[in-house]
């Protein structure tokens, strides 16, 4: 079995898709990917151009941020966290209505090396127009030493 959250969740979303060029919101079920929906989140994209905010995230995401990111916009995640560097590229995502999948790193504020992958898959409640995404991400601290 693949070890990698990000092609897991990325075979889960194709699975999803069936024979359409995004799966919908209402296909999704957290229960059928638990060791995987820890580290999902859900953004909502709204037709008129408004900010995209936050619907879900999961728990070991959540542990990243010292607040609730859930119905908050995206602009309030912080740039040197988690879920900051996971929408890092959102804007790549909803231009091209593709998954797209990155890794990199970061420093936190008080100095450790954070060594990150995320994936961000486009969802559709219409089948045709980009009315959210469904993220993961994973990371693990390397401390130098």
């Amino acid at each position: 079995m693949e070890r990698r959250l990000v092609l897991r969740l990325l075979s889960h979303w194709r699975m999803l898709c069936d024979d359409r060029a995004y799966p919908s919101f209402f296909d999704l079920d957290p229960s059928a990917i638990p060791a995987m929906w820890r580290d999902c989140f859900v953004l909502e994209i709204f037709a008129d151009g408004s900010e995209p905010r936050f619907r879900a995230v999961g728990d070991a995401l959540a542990a990243h941020v010292d607040f609730s990111l859930i119905d908050q916009p995206i602009s309030k995640a912080p740039e040197k966290s988690l879920p900051g560097e996971a929408i890092s590229f959102l804007e790549e995502v909803l231009r091209k209505g593709v998954p797209i999948s990155r890794g990199d790193e970061f420093n936190k504020e008080h100095g450790a090396k954070v060594l990150y992958r995320s994936i961000l898959l486009p969802m559709s409640d219409d089948g045709d127009t980009v009315t959210g995404i469904l993220g993961a991400v994973n990371c693990r601290e390397v401390i130098d030493g």
